[in-house]
């Protein structure tokens, strides 16, 4: 009974957000912007939700940790990853 107990104690609520990781989706600079580079980098980053941010187009300042942003220069190619 107490093994079950601090098992349940150390399990993360299902509400808590894992935060995301950019270092294994910088893999993607320098690749062009296709329709499948948002899946395959929640996969890398453990991300929740993708950003795509194209030259010129606004975003909101909130930080998100579960969120990673993928922007694209005028070519369609990646230039940056960064979580938040």
């Amino acid at each position: 009974m107490l093994v079950a107990l601090l098992m349940l104690a150390q399990a993360p609520a299902q509400d808590e957000v894992a935060p995301c990781d950019a270092t294994p989706a910088e893999a993607l600079v320098g690749e062009r912007y296709r329709r499948h580079v948002p899946t395959r980098a929640k996969k890398l980053s453990g991300a929740r939700t993708i950003r795509v941010a194209w030259p010129g187009q606004l975003m909101t300042d909130d930080f998100r940790e579960d969120r990673l942003t993928i922007r694209v220069d005028h070519q369609r190619t990646i230039t940056d990853v960064s979580c938040g």
